[in-house]
């Protein structure tokens, strides 16, 4: 009994699925793939990569000499070369330059590897286009170039903090070679002025997620022993993950600018001594007469006792005039370093305010008023610089007031600030005055040094605060003191 012969169908089907299977793959493929004669170079088969990268058609290719693909006769050499090298050793890699349709040429690296397809040898050429890897190259080569030409001095650590490489102006700078500094702390160069808590603060910022970085003046300490003021920056290198993977450190040198800052400053002190000591000859000369000539006649044992009064209300006034001059001088050229408390701002303005009512002839018919602010806690600051402070300004708006009109302290809390206000109804300041009325020696009074507003600026200052000024001519003046609540954003 005979059987029939089994149907070819199924398998000729299983066959094209295979067929189409593989093909979805070989065009899904981000590589150049290539199926080459190895004999004659002839393209039997090509992926869409291929042909994308190259700007052919397939039909265009296939049966085409791969060989034609290369621009020059030193590249097709080399190829035929590494083809025989494949076929001895079973492998051959090579970074090749093509030519595309449009005559541009790009490079690629090419493996070949031999195989056998229906009995017959063919060479299978799988190439990567190594044009975004050049670009990464020669992008990191320019930073590197950058890194190690930066007139800063630049170093690299891990991300346990060892550093990994260092720039040429940081070896000028701190005197350590680059063998000497690789693979050792930032710490060699860190100096005693750098204390445990600058260091707390600066791996705190550097470590957030939301900053990273830390940028700020420190001291370091070359190999020499030489103190070198930098402003320093130190970000954090995070890889496509977010992870943390090193740290860059860049210190600008602030070494001649600040030497010149001093020169300078020393320069400008010479010419504050001689401004001062012609303001201060003055302002000593005429109460210091008024006190010799009182002095000579009251000890005439004719006077009469009206005029002998007078004279002693003349030497009580014309000493405590001197008294005060001398001490705005000595505030103004020898201020001391802040005292730092917690204490109760509203109690210091009250305590102010109960001084300026007491003084009935310097008031006059002022109309004075306090507002203290119910919200505002105690923070860190010194009292008596602030109360001087405070006082110069409201003694500033009297006389602006000359003993009538409106003066207003007032307290409030702004945010993370304390703002402490002086107004007046006065004439106002006019612009031309605003620009300068903070400089030293700088009075529009017949009477006055030009220190009080002065002395209040750099005692502020001192605290991290800031005056601000707001005036019109003929609609009065305020002057607000804006400090901060917490030592840690300054």
């Amino acid at each position: 009994m005979s059987q029939d012969p089994p149907d070819p169908k199924p398998n000729l089907q299983r066959a094209q699925e295979i067929e189409q299977k593989y093909r979805q793959l070989f065009d899904a493929a981000t590589d150049m793939i290539f199926l080459r004669d190895p004999a004659t170079g002839r393209l039997m088969d090509v992926n869409q990569s291929a042909c994308d990268l190259l700007g052919y058609g397939r039909d265009e290719l296939l049966w085409s000499n791969y060989f034609d693909l290369l621009p020059t006769e030193a590249e097709r050499s080399d190829a035929k070369r590494i083809f025989q090298e494949a076929l001895t050793l079973g492998s051959g890699t090579r970074i090749a330059l093509f030519k595309r349709k449009d005559g541009s040429s790009f490079e690629a690296e090419i493996r070949n590897t031999p195989v056998t397809v229906g009995g017959k040898l063919w060479l299978l050429g799988i190439g990567r286009d190594l044009t975004a890897q050049h670009q990464l190259e020669r992008r990191a080569l320019a930073f590197y170039q950058a890194f190690r030409n930066s007139n800063d001095s630049m170093f690299y650590t891990d991300r346990n903090g060892i550093i990994q490489d260092v720039n040429d102006a940081f070896v000028r700078r701190f005197g350590f070679s680059r063998e000497e500094a690789i693979g050792r702390s930032p710490r060699i160069v860190r100096s005693t002025q750098t204390t445990d808590e600058i260091y707390k603060r600066l791996w705190t910022e550097i470590l957030a997620p939301d900053k990273g970085y830390w940028r700020g003046r420190i001291v370091n300490r070359s190999k020499s022993g030489e103190e070198v003021p930098v402003l320093l920056s130190i970000t954090a290198v995070r890889d496509p993950l977010d992870r943390i993977v090193g740290f860059v450190s860049s210190a600008f040198d602030l070494s001649e600018i600040e030497a010149l800052h001093r020169r300078l400053a020393k320069s400008e002190s010479l010419a504050a001594v001689g401004t001062m000591a012609a303001v201060l000859a003055h302002e000593i000369r005429n109460p210091l007469g008024s006190i010799v000539t009182a002095a000579a006649s009251i000890t005439r044992a004719d006077l009469p006792d009206e005029d002998r009064a007078t004279l002693t209300s003349v030497l009580r006034q014309e000493s405590r005039r001197l008294s005060d001059t001398l001490t705005q001088f000595l505030q103004y050229a020898k201020p001391r370093e802040p005292r730092m408390a917690e204490s109760d701002l509203n109690a210091l303005v009250t305590d102010v305010a109960a001084m300026l009512r007491s003084d009935k002839s310097t008031l006059g018919k002022v109309r004075f008023s306090v507002r203290t602010a119910k919200n505002l806690p105690p923070f860190l600051f010194d009292s008596d610089q602030l109360r001087q402070a405070l006082l110069n300004l409201a003694l500033n708006s009297l006389q602006a007031l000359d003993g009538k009109g409106r003066l207003t302290i007032s307290v409030e809390r702004r945010d993370l600030q304390a703002a402490l206000s002086v107004s007046d109804d006065g004439p106002g300041i006019p612009p031309e005055v605003q620009a300068r009325i903070f400089e030293p020696f700088h009075t529009t009074k017949e009477k006055g040094t030009g220190l009080g507003l002065a002395v209040a600026d750099r005692a502020v200052a001192a605290h991290g605060g800031q005056i601000l000024i707001d005036s019109e001519v003929g609609r009065g003046a305020t002057f607000t003191i804006l400090l901060p609540l917490r030592r840690d954003i300054l």
